[in-house]
């Protein structure tokens, strides 16, 4: 079966993609990504693939250079499209996809859909009724999608091969050891990473055997590295980002993030417990809506960025390391209401719908 995923405009979009793009190669199909132009850097080596030269509209000087860019682009998907004669065209969302949905949609070939966000993105939205499917990863997106099937967010297959054991091993941390992990989001998140040095002290005060890992993202990383090394705080372990977060997340017993669909993914594929903190200027409030709908579930703790303050965020953290039956339910919670393999699901409804088996 020969597939081409387009999408991208951030990794949120193109990180599924890959997923779903190693899945397919080992099952013996043929896909191929499309990116943006200023994305390829996030392919990849050994990956087939093809960029188009466009930016998502948004400002009114932004919009006229959509529509400059928009023909040249629709031409080469139909380029790609002429060459590489795909079976079907999977949209993961972000502005790229648009022409390459469009000139598949005009050629009559099966469109598929693939939205990580509760709420949808606008490219989604125009092209949903003429997918054959839609995947989604929350059940609110149901609103907005009603021909979608709910199978979570496509994550990287590291994230199955490792399991919690190993990975405590990996992370030198021992039986009665626990591991805190905080994440700021790629782009660091200021208030954040500013409240919980607040709490630090108190928090390694009340919780016995505390290891931090603490990524705050590229721009603080100096920063955050001096203020902690200057308070001579033992068991902090400061990164820009983190390579290995398979291992990571699976030693984890609880996490602090952002509420973007790729973090939230990671988190519950691995089931540990979460206090989210959505990017309050996300587009359609989306991080919102996502962590809201596991704070329904009992997945995950939400406090939003601007409720957030030094004894809310040291509450959290505390009350929830200090009790092991409330972590043990929150992952029973996590197991019985998270599609951990989505890759396999949205491949073989796939090549059911189409008839490839």
């Amino acid at each position: 079966m020969n597939v081409i995923l387009c999408g991208g405009g951030t990794a949120g979009h193109i990180t599924p993609a890959i997923s779903i793009y190693d899945y397919m190669k080992k099952e013996g199909h043929k896909p191929r990504l499309v990116v943006a132009q200023k994305d390829y850097h996030l392919i990849p080596g050994n990956y087939d693939f093809n960029t188009i030269n466009i930016n998502s509209p948004g400002n009114f000087f932004k919009k006229i250079i959509f529509a400059l860019k928009f023909i040249p682009a629709l031409l080469k998907s139909y380029r790609i499209i002429r060459k590489h004669n795909p079976d079907c065209v999977i949209g993961m969302g972000g502005f790229v996809s648009f022409p390459m949905l469009y000139a598949a949609k005009t050629k009559n070939i099966p469109i598929f859909l693939c939205e990580q966000n509760s709420i949808p993105g606008k490219v989604n939205r125009i092209f949903y009724k003429d997918a054959k499917r839609s995947y989604l990863t929350f059940s609110k997106t149901l609103e907005f999608m009603p021909n979608g099937k709910v199978f979570g967010n496509p994550v990287r297959n590291d994230f199955f091969v490792v399991h919690r054991e190993s990975a405590r091993i990996v992370m030198k941390l021992k039986e009665d050891d626990k591991l805190l992990v905080v994440m700021g989001g790629s782009q660091g998140a200021l208030k954040l990473n500013e409240l919980f040095f607040e709490c630090i002290k108190d928090i390694k005060a009340k919780v016995n055997n505390l290891y931090i890992v603490w990524l705050v993202g590229p721009k603080w990383a100096n920063d955050m590295i001096a203020k902690v090394n200057n308070a001579k705080f033992e068991n902090v372990f400061v990164h820009g980002y983190y390579k290995d977060m398979a291992n990571l997340l699976h030693a984890a017993d609880f996490v602090i993030s952002r509420a973007g669909s790729s973090s939230i993914s990671e988190i519950l594929a691995v089931n540990v417990p979460s206090l989210l903190v959505p990017f309050p200027y996300a587009t359609d409030n989306h991080q919102y809506f996502n962590a809201l709908d596991l704070l329904n579930k009992d997945m995950a703790y939400l406090i939003e960025e601007s409720d957030l303050d030094k004894e809310k965020l040291e509450n959290v953290i505390i009350n929830n390391l200090n009790n092991d039956e409330r972590l043990n339910k929150m992952r029973e919670n996590i197991k019985s209401n998270w599609s951990a393999r989505a890759v396999s699901s949205i491949v073989d409804d796939i090549t059911e719908v189409l008839g490839k088996k």
